[in-house]
């Protein structure tokens, strides 16, 4: 077993490759995650952030270590989702419109609708991001009755992560809320600057997250270190 990057008695971060990680784990209840997209978003410099989809002027160093190519995506994707599915009772992966079809196929699709349009592709604005849903829902397993599997949002993260793409916090606390229960187990193998394991910290569920890259690693560990934030019935921070 390698040694975690960083534990508590909620969630554990290990640094490196997660197909040579996750083989070394055990099972989970619930898979949450958003892998990389393969759009090409950041080219790898030394100091400074240049992407073909926004360029904000800032020097955000651990931005410019991200990998997008779309042929490693795929090749990556083909590895170890289905390990994720096979060793997971559950999933909810946010997967990006331009690998969606990269996929195994799902049981459903969600999405975040933004009216206002945060992404450009090939034609116009993007306004749709797709969520792909595994496994059975756990509100209509326990006779809870259905829920939505989407929601609408036109605000754009608030936090300033270092990293190219990261989930808006409170999207991540709607994913947590709507796939887990109290105390299951949420694996993300692509944990990147740990939103999703930031949020099932915050709802108290245990999270094990793997990230390649030791800048993410450390910005995750420094977000696990700060105090449980208290969240209203929307999964958002009293003052959002």
């Amino acid at each position: 077993m390698i040694a975690p990057y960083y534990s508590d008695e909620q969630v554990t971060i290990y640094h490196g490759d997660c197909r040579e990680i996750l083989p070394t784990l055990g099972t989970f209840d619930v898979a949450i995650t958003d892998p990389p997209y393969g759009i090409d978003l950041v080219t790898k410099t030394s100091d400074y952030r240049h992407s073909r989809y926004f360029d904000n002027g800032q020097s955000l160093k651990a931005s410019t270590l991200y990998s997008d190519q779309p042929d490693a995506v795929r090749h990556l994707l083909s590895e170890v989702i289905p390990t994720v599915l096979a060793k997971s009772d559950r999933a909810v992966i946010f997967p990006g419109p331009t690998m969606l079809w990269h996929y195994p196929h799902p049981r459903a699709i969600g999405c975040v609708y933004s009216s206002s349009g945060p992404g450009r592709c090939a034609w116009g604005f993007q306004c749709m991001h797709p969520i792909l849903y595994y496994g059975r829902d756990p509100y209509l397993v326990d006779g809870n009755g259905g829920r939505p599997n989407s929601f609408s949002d036109i605000q754009p993260n608030r936090e300033p992560i270092d990293h190219p793409c990261p989930k808006p916090l409170h999207w991540m606390h709607w994913a947590v809320a709507r796939a887990t229960r109290p105390g299951e187990l949420v694996i993300d193998p692509f944990a990147g600057s740990g939103t999703t394991l930031r949020a099932a910290k915050n709802q108290g569920r245990r999270a094990i997250g793997i990230e390649i890259e030791e800048r993410y690693c450390e910005i995750a560990a420094e977000r696990m270190g700060q105090e449980v934030l208290a969240l209203d019935a929307a999964g958002k921070r009293g003052d959002q």
